[in-house]
């Protein structure tokens, strides 16, 4: 899809602020709001924005624990099936295919060490998983909205 520079505006203030008004981007793009609000509406029904939510701090929800888990599925059996059990489980934020040792990496938050170590065991006991490697995160320099190919780096 191309933007012209009023959709890349909006996309850019709705990525900082997916709770901004129509009237206080139609002030920052020079736009009525009925006509952001199409505007707006043409991006979601052409799948550009899929949806809108709360940003939450995982240490203030009880989720202070982060680890990046590699995940090597056991050959020869089909993956969606490891897919679908991998996604019952309510500890992975996200999970990714990959290219390279493993074929999946998923971004797991825990409240504990201990509740790590319980994940990882009914991990390791879903049918299909090979292998696994789990890197657990230190510290979170920086979490900020996807880039937009359009924006100066």
């Amino acid at each position: 899809m191309d933007f012209d520079a009023v959709d890349r505006s909006i996309l850019h203030i709705l990525r900082e602020d997916g709770r901004a008004s129509h009237a206080s981007i139609a002030k920052a793009v020079g736009l009525s709001a009925p006509a952001v609000g199409e505007r707006i509406r043409k991006l979601e029904q052409a799948g550009v924005i899929r949806g809108y939510r709360a940003v939450l701090e995982p240490d203030r929800v009880g989720l202070p624990i982060c680890a990046f888990v590699a995940i090597s599925p056991q050959p020869r059996k089909p993956g969606q099936g490891l897919v679908d059990r991998l996604l019952s489980l309510p500890e992975i934020e996200e999970l990714h295919a990959v290219a390279g040792t493993y074929s999946y990496v998923a971004k797991v938050r825990v409240p504990s060490t201990q509740a790590l170590d319980g994940f990882l065991d009914r991990l390791f006991m879903l049918e299909g998983v090979e292998r696994t490697e789990t890197t657990m995160v230190l510290r979170t320099n920086a979490e900020r909205p996807m880039y937009l190919p359009f924006e100066a780096p």
